[in-house]
């Protein structure tokens, strides 16, 4: 089966807003709560949020774990070539946290394929 352009766009822009909505750059509001209940809780709740809104987004939009998957990846390229030429970061630690939310993203689809199957 060959992949379509729409579900494909579509998860793309839903996952570079899901990236922007749980890890905004220069701006985490997450930083607050993982003083209180610290760093591992709130990277665990932020992932879980990903696996979340990835099953949601699968299965509001009827898309296949492929396209989501081709979106993400999509989506990781350009808003990390986006970052990287705006805000021209310290490290490199926004590369593997984005990877790290594309893949719970997408894993939220895979997830909601194998529960319905």
């Amino acid at each position: 089966m060959a992949l379509q352009l729409r579900p494909v766009a579509s998860s793309a822009v839903v996952a570079v807003l899901v990236g922007l909505a749980l890890w905004p750059p220069r701006a985490v509001y997450w930083t607050g709560v993982a003083a209180v209940v610290g760093d591992g809780v709130t990277l665990a709740v932020v992932c879980l949020l990903a696996v979340a809104l990835g099953a949601a987004f699968a299965w509001l939009a009827a898309v296949d774990v492929r396209s989501v998957a081709v979106g993400g990846v999509v989506a990781y390229a350009v808003g990390m070539a986006g970052i990287e030429a705006t805000l021209s970061p310290d490290s490199p630690v926004h590369l593997v946290w984005y990877a790290v939310l594309v893949g719970c993203f997408v894993g939220g689809a895979a997830l909601l394929r194998v529960a319905a199957a």
